[in-house]
């Protein structure tokens, strides 16, 4: 069994998220989120952005603010497994904002299922969806 990495570390490793990466890394985030939590991150897999257009991407990460906001709503403070999701209905996303859990044969947050769930960290836990939430 391979070492438990933080949360950064293995997103990276993963290889699916490299705009949700830059993201982080262009807000700075990197360090609060490979030191910090424990954290449970809903996370776009690349293919998640593909239908937007580069511009659109390219402005979003020129507002800095908004990024941040779109950012915060994919990321909830505290450790939550599948298990743990189940017997929830709503989650308070960083960005303060509510994110709706539900059950309809598969998890779901805001009606986006969960594809690969419990990747566990050191300071949290990844689960992997298709698309990008928005606030």
């Amino acid at each position: 069994m391979s070492e438990q990495k933080n949360i950064v570390e293995t997103a990276i490793e993963m290889g699916d998220f490299s705009t949700l990466i830059s993201a982080a890394k262009k807000l700075g985030l990197f360090n609060k989120f490979s030191n910090e939590g424990p954290y449970t991150i809903f996370a776009p897999i690349e293919r998640a952005f593909e239908p937007i257009p580069d511009s659109v991407i390219d402005e979003a990460f020129e507002d800095r603010e908004y990024l941040m906001d779109i950012i915060n709503y994919h990321i909830v403070e505290g450790k939550y497994l599948t298990s743990g999701l189940k017997n929830i209905q709503t989650l308070t996303a960083l960005n303060g904002k509510t994110l709706k859990v539900s059950k309809n044969g598969k998890l779901l947050v805001n009606g986006i299922e969960i594809k690969k769930e419990d990747i566990e960290c050191t300071n949290g836990v990844i689960h992997v969806i298709e698309e990008i939430l928005i606030p």
